[in-house]
């Protein structure tokens, strides 16, 4: 038994292997030095409070300990001096550092190429790092309060070690550091408003963290630096400028996280091969998941809400975006500068905009849903050699489909109806648009302006304001389309509009067609060839021209040798155009069910003549020379950089 009064020092150097050396309440002032192996050293009430070391020598550590097995409990420890510690475990092994008050050292407890010790449910405050591990492998430190401190725990080439159930909170600097540090475990840990990052790994392979609280930290809540091969599951990164971000931190696992209120939610920066999955990421202004210098990986069900950016890839090829959920956002998956992607299966709803590409190639969007958003479905603008296949674009507030100065691009077999416009082409060539649904949007199914050399063939642009619409378009191809039931146009081409071929198309509206005098070099069919047209007769040539009521030229037309072409031309009105080689006869082409939709389109068109040519229509219109545009809608893009 130590008394007030008498030396602990003492106590120690009397001591054997295996002693208890019992320290009674009180306040003693000394540096002890351990070298002796197997010692407990502990106050007798086991209260911190009552009794107190303090450093007599300020240069030095508190309790020096140069021995295994030593057991140090229950004391207030105090006084070290610059870079000294309160206690020090040098060289030590299978020591135990518990239930102590190390207040007021530049280091709390200093573990130096020590192995295997436990440092748990201390207090810890009031210096400059509270718990210091250097070279030292396969610790455990738990339980432990470090706040108040520069840094709360701080590991340096140090290896499996275990880091639970601490608060590192209000450091003035970081809460947790891992500086070159492989295979350690970070678990249920708290780091919170701390005025830099809560976790930082740096130079630290195959860590694990799981289970980890990062709250209201200055700058990151989790913070990766060249660290690959990590896992991070099952933590909670909230209201700090980035949530989660890995840099230069490859092979790595983010998965089942929460990572809300922050600036970022999860970002990867010059990352490869990394698993982004099962993340909650909400209320981030800048971003949800962002993924900048990137190859190679997955993003893969999340659940994403409320983000100024849902998912944005940028500068980043080859990665794998499926099965995610984004809504109520801005734009839910942004790829810019980027190629090679796969996105795939996600759900897109009531956001901005859905799936947004600008300046990026060689990308596929397959089986995705981008609807009910504000503005467009689909966004694609300076972007060349990318498919869209299968995606719903419903009821978006503008465009289903918005594709500007791009090109070589391929729409397959989408839906976009109930939309302020299905799809709309501006200034972009040779593109595909094949196979599409197109139904009951409030303007029009399918809109070019100043494009050349695209391919509009096998949709269906019916049930709108306006079927197909080319507005100072040159050299398109428009064929083997049903276009239907649109309530101002079927077939629209400008004044400007040259070179346009347009045949092999079902129109069946009240007005077919409205081609503005003062085009050129359009054409309504092809030269007569054999096979099977779009109302199911011998030959392709020309169009099958309708009307709801049963008094379409083709289907009053005369077709004496039964080759399915008609004996006559079909002459549009009010221009100078004729479709050689009308289709007669045949079968109706299977139709779509229009979807339900709120839209009114009305016409002020009457009469049964096949073109209306300069009639006055008052559907929010305003003319600009030959074509028309909607006053309703920005032709330019928003956001469009």
């Amino acid at each position: 038994m130590v008394r007030p009064g008498e030396s602990i020092q003492s106590a120690v150097n009397n001591a054997t292997s295996g002693d208890e050396i019992v320290i009674s309440p009180g306040d003693y002032t000394e540096n002890i030095v351990i070298t002796k192996d197997n010692l407990v050293i502990r106050s007798e009430s086991g209260n911190p409070e009552d009794t107190i070391i303090t450093a007599s020598n300020n240069a030095s550590d508190v309790f020096f300990v140069d021995a295994d097995n030593i057991k140090i409990m229950g004391m207030s420890i105090k006084g070290a001096g610059i870079e000294k510690a309160g206690i020090i475990l040098s060289g030590a092994l299978n020591c135990t550092v518990y239930n102590n008050k190390i207040i007021d050292n530049a280091l709390g407890v200093y573990l130096k190429n020590s192995m295997y010790n436990e440092v748990r449910n201390n207090t810890v405050a009031q210096g400059k790092r509270a718990i210091n591990v250097e070279r030292s492998h396969y610790n455990r430190i738990i339980n432990n309060d470090v706040s108040g401190e520069r840094f709360g725990i701080y590991l340096t080439a140090s290896e499996g070690n275990e880091l639970s159930e601490n608060s590192a909170n209000m450091n003035s600097n970081h809460g947790i550091v891992l500086d070159g540090c492989n295979n350690n475990r970070l678990e249920n840990n708290t780091a919170n408003s701390n005025n830099g990052y809560g976790i930082y790994v740096a130079n630290s392979g195959s860590s694990n963290l799981t289970g980890n609280t990062a709250d209201s930290n200055v700058i990151y809540g989790i913070y990766f630096s060249d660290s690959g091969n990590s896992s991070i599951a099952n933590n909670k990164a909230v209201n700090s400028i980035r949530g989660i971000f890995l840099l230069r931190s490859g092979e790595s696992t983010v998965l089942n996280n929460l990572a809300l209120n922050n600036q970022d939610g999860i970002r990867i920066s010059s990352g490869m091969n990394s698993n982004i999955s099962g993340n909650e990421v909400s209320n981030n202004n800048v971003s949800g998941i962002s993924l900048l210098n990137s190859v190679n990986c997955t993003v893969n069900e999340n659940l994403l809400l409320n983000n100024s950016q849902g998912i944005d890839l940028e500068l980043s090829n080859n990665t794998v975006i499926l099965n995610n959920s984004i809504r109520e956002g801005g734009r839910a998956v942004s790829l810019r500068d980027s190629g090679y992607n796969l996105v795939l299966n996600n759900m897109a709803l009531n956001n901005r905009y859905g799936l947004y590409v600008m300046r990026s190639q060689w990308n596929t969007l397959l089986n995705n849903t981008a609807s009910t958003g504000v503005n467009h479905g689909i966004v694609l603008v300076n972007s060349t050699n990318n498919n869209f296949m299968n995606n719903i674009l419903n009821s978006n507030g503008v465009h289903g489909v918005y594709l500007k100065n791009s090109s070589t691009n391929t729409l397959d077999n989408n839906t976009a109806s109930g939309n302020g416009r299905g799809i709309y082409l501006i200034s972009s060539s040779e593109n595909n648009i094949l196979n599409n649904t197109v139904l009951g949007n409030r303007e029009y199914a399918i809109l070019l302006s100043y494009c050349t050399g695209n391919n509009i063939s096998g949709n269906e642009a019916s049930n709108s304001g306006r079927g197909i619409h080319l507005s100072t378009c040159q050299n398109n191809v428009v064929s083997r389309n049903i276009i239907t039931l649109n309530s101002i146009s079927g077939i629209f081409m400008s004044s400007t509009s040259n070179g346009n071929i347009v045949f092999d198309n079902y129109l069946n509206n009240v007005f077919n067609s409205n081609v503005k005098d003062g085009s050129e070099g359009n054409s309504l069919n092809i030269t007569k060839t054999a096979g099977t047209n779009i109302v199911g007769g011998s030959y392709i040539g020309g169009n099958f021209w309708a009307k709801p009521d049963g008094t379409g030229f083709s289907q009053t037309a005369t077709d004496a040798d039964g080759d399915g072409i008609a004996d006559t031309a079909y002459k549009l009105q009010g221009n100078n155009y004729s479709d050689f080689l009308p289709l007669v006869g045949g079968f109706e082409p299977e139709q779509s069910v229009m979807p339900p939709t709120a839209f009114n389109i009305s016409s002020t068109g009457t009469g049964a003549s096949e073109t209306v040519i300069n009639k006055t229509e008052t559907n929010n219109t305003k003319s600009t020379g030959d074509s028309e545009i909607e006053t309703g809608i920005d032709e330019t893009m928003e956001d469009a950089e």
